[in-house]
C-alpha cells in the first residue's frame, strides 16, 4: 500500500498524519498493550511504554518514589514531550545543561541530536503520574521534505539542535489526551488501536502549538511574545485570585493597551475571557475528578449563583456541568 500526502501552496497539512495513521493501521498486526505493573526498590505503580509505529513511543506511568537514591536514565537522541498530570513539581536534572523542572498540567517538550542522560533525586514519598510521547528521529522520514513549512517541522527542530527546553501553551486537549493514555476501557487489539490513535492526536496538538507559537512570534516579535506569555503564567498560577489587569501590566513590564492587544493576537479573547475560560476548565477538572456539587464548584470558581454557573458552562461547553458529574460516575 502507497500512501500519499498532498502538498499545497500553503504547505503539507498537519491533520493528515491521522489519515496516514489510518492507512497505516489496516497493515499493521495489532498486539496488546498493557501497562506493566512494576514493583522494585525506586519506585512502585504501573508503567506504558511501546513503540506504536516506527519512532514513535507512547509513554504513560503513574508510580510513587520508595526511596532518595537517584534514578538515572540515557536516552539515544530523541523529541520527548510529556504531561504532569498529579503530583508536586518535578526538578530533573539533565546532565551537562542544567536542571529543568516539571509543573503539574503543563506540557514539557525537550529534544536532543545525542545520547543524553538524565537524573531524578530527592523523589521519596512522591506519586508521579503522568503521559506522553518520545519520537525517534526515523519517525520523520516517511514524509521526506513535504513537512519544511508545517507545524511537524517545528517539531522535528528539536531533534537538530544538541539540547533544547520549551514549554507548550496550555492546551485542555493535551490534557484530556494524556488522562486518556492512563485511563481507558479498552482492552487487547482495541485498546492497541486506541492508544496508537490517542498518541497520534498528542503529536499533532502539540505540533498544532509549536506551529501557532512560531506564527504568534512572527506577528508580534519575541519580546511581546515572550510578556504575553508571563503575563498567561502568572494568571495560571493565580487564577482563584488573579491580578488586577493593571497590577498585571507592571509584573510583566508592559502597557495596559501593548499587553491586552498582544494577548488577544495570542488566546483569541482578552486576559478576562482567558481567565473565565480556565476557571470553567478548572471547573470540569472538580466535576469529574473530585465529585463536587454543581453549586461548590461554581462558588469556588468564582460564580456567584449556581444557576450563573450552569449557564457559563452551558454555554462554553454546549452541555450543562451535571452532565459531566453522571458522565464521569457512570
Amino acid at each position: 500500500m502507497v500512501s500519499r500526502i498532498s502538498h499545497t501552496s500553503e504547505g503539507f497539512k498537519v491533520s493528515e498524519l491521522t489519515h496516514l495513521a489510518a492507512q497505516h493501521a489496516l497493515g499493521v498486526k495489532i498486539s496488546m498493550l498493557p501497562s506493566r505493573t512494576v514493583d522494585t526498590k525506586l519506585f512502585s505503580g504501573k508503567l506504558l511504554s511501546c513503540e506504536i509505529q516506527p519512532g514513535l513511543i507512547v509513554t504513560a506511568g503513574d508510580v510513587i518514589y520508595l526511596t532518595n537514591d537517584s534514578v538515572e536514565s540515557e536516552s539515544d537522541p530523541a523529541i520527548m514531550c510529556g504531561i504532569l498530570l498529579e503530583g508536586e513539581p518535578e526538578t530533573m536534572d539533565v546532565v551537562g545543561y542544567g536542571p529543568i523542572t516539571r509543573v503539574a498540567h503543563r506540557a514539557a517538550l525537550f529534544g536532543y541530536s545525542e545520547p543524553t542522560r538524565f537524573q531524578l533525586s530527592n523523589m521519596k514519598g512522591r506519586r508521579s503520574r503522568s503521559a506522553g510521547f518520545v519520537i525517534r528521529p526515523n519517525f520523520f522520514a516517511r514524509f521526506g521534505d513535504e513537512i519544511n513549512s508545517d507545524g511537524l517541522a517545528a517539531l522535528r527542530e528539536f531533534n537538530k539542535v544538541r539540547f533544547r527546553y520549551d514549554i507548550l501553551p496550555r492546551s485542555s486537549v493535551l490534557l484530556d489526551l494524556a488522562r486518556r493514555s492512563l485511563d481507558h476501557p479498552y482492552d487487547e487489539q482495541l485498546g492497541a488501536l486506541f492508544i496508537e490513535s490517542n498518541t497520534l492526536s498528542f503529536v499533532i496538538e502539540a505540533a498544532q502549538l509549536l506551529g501557532q507559537e512560531r506564527r504568534m512570534i512572527a506577528a508580534i516579535g519575541k519580546r511581546h511574545y515572550d510578556k504575553v506569555m508571563e503575563a498567561r503564567d502568572i494568571l495560571d498560577a493565580s487564577l482563584v485570585s488573579p491580578p488586577k489587569i493593571l497590577e498585571l501590566t507592571k509584573r510583566v513590564g508592559v502597557n495596559l493597551t501593548t499587553l491586552q492587544a498582544n494577548f488577544k493576537v495570542v488566546f483569541g479573547t482578552t486576559i478576562f475571557g482567558y481567565v473565565r475560560t480556565q476557571r470553567l476548565q478548572m471547573a470540569r477538572v472538580l466535576l469529574r475528578e473530585y465529585h463536587l456539587t454543581v453549586g461548590e464548584v461554581g462558588y469556588r470558581v468564582g460564580f456567584v449563583s449556581p444557576s450563573a454557573f450552569t449557564a457559563a458552562y452551558r454555554r462554553y461547553f454546549g452541555y450543562p456541568p451535571g452532565q459531566d458529574m453522571t458522565r464521569e460516575r457512570a
